[in-house]
């Protein structure tokens, strides 16, 4: 093979790489917005963690929401059907924007919005944000180690006890 080859095959593999994890991004998207919420917590590494964070201007420092380990997550996520919760729909708009990938891991942003749809069947912007991401290749699969929810949204109305 020329070296042009093996750039271009180099090219090839890369972008393939960036489309299983735009993949991942979108499905787990979707796996929220159906509340599949076992087959979500699946895309998550062993050793992974969970947090959604939001920056004050009023005390001018990022606060962190919700801060879990996969143990954790797993409890919480059993113990949704015993909260009284939001009956909305809820529908994630996601762009990835970037990933990073040095091999069997990556850095990926991701911009969303959220918009809600109550039982009334209007619908309104619920949040907005970026996901950071670290996921790493496990067995051929594309896993999150890391999901960092960065949100723009301070106010959230009705809260929920389900990950965005």
């Amino acid at each position: 093979m020329t070296s042009k080859e093996i750039l271009e095959e180099e090219m090839i593999g890369s972008i393939i790489e960036q489309e299983s994890i735009f993949k991942l991004i979108r499905q787990t998207a979707s796996w929220l917005d159906e509340e599949k919420l076992d087959l979500w917590l699946k895309s998550f590494s062993n050793d992974s963690h969970y947090e959604i964070k939001a920056s004050s201007p009023e005390i001018g420092s990022e606060m962190s929401w919700w801060y879990s380990d996969k143990a954790e997550l797993e409890k919480i996520i059993e113990e949704i059907p015993d909260h009284v919760r939001d009956n909305a729909k809820r529908l994630h708009l996601v762009t990835p924007i970037s990933a990073q990938i040095k091999e069997t891991c990556a850095s990926v942003v991701t911009h969303f919005s959220i918009f809600r749809t109550a039982t009334d069947g209007r619908s309104s912007l619920y949040v907005t944000g970026r996901y950071k991401d670290d996921v790493i290749k496990e067995n051929g699969r594309w896993f999150f180690q890391t999901r960092t929810v960065l949100l723009d949204t301070r106010i959230i109305e009705p809260f929920t006890h389900l990950p965005l």
